[in-house]
């Protein structure tokens, strides 16, 4: 795999870090967006120039997150959104109040679900990919 690829597949996998220390040693000429990826020496890269392109948002990268909030009655909400505050107001638009809790799950994006009404599991990943618009309710579930 190229670090071209791996950009490219950190992008698609929403590995922000991943993706601006890749762009980050091509862009400095450490690297050639052709060679090869095998044994990264990621000493190389310069963390503090990483966090200003990513603060400034150089690759104009849009990050979904994925998010759930306590329902009470042990029901959960899924939520996809780019930023917290964007899944706190998507839930107050469908249950009409702001959550008291809420927790990035993002971590758990391959995390795979049954969907009866298609009659398969898919992961979270595979369902934000099948959505179009943002923020978005993924499920309510009952945890436990």
């Amino acid at each position: 795999m190229t670090f071209n690829e791996l950009l490219l597949e950190a992008i698609k996998c929403d590995d922000e870090l991943l993706a601006y220390s890749i762009y980050w040693l091509i862009k400095n000429n450490v690297v050639k967006g052709t060679d090869f990826a095998n044994n990264i020496n990621w000493n190389l890269v310069n963390h503090e120039d990483v966090k200003q392109m990513r603060e400034r948002n150089e690759l104009n990268l849009q990050i979904i997150k994925v998010y759930t909030v306590p329902l009470g009655n042990k029901q959960h909400m899924i939520i996809f959104a780019q930023s917290e505050e964007s899944a706190k107001g998507h839930v107050y638009t469908e249950v009409g109040r702001i959550p008291t809790k809420i927790f990035d799950i993002s971590n758990k994006m391959d995390m795979s679900f049954w969907f009866p009404e298609q009659q398969k599991n898919k992961s979270l990943r595979q369902v934000k990919d099948e959505t179009l618009i943002f923020p978005a309710t993924v499920m309510i579930f009952e945890k436990g």
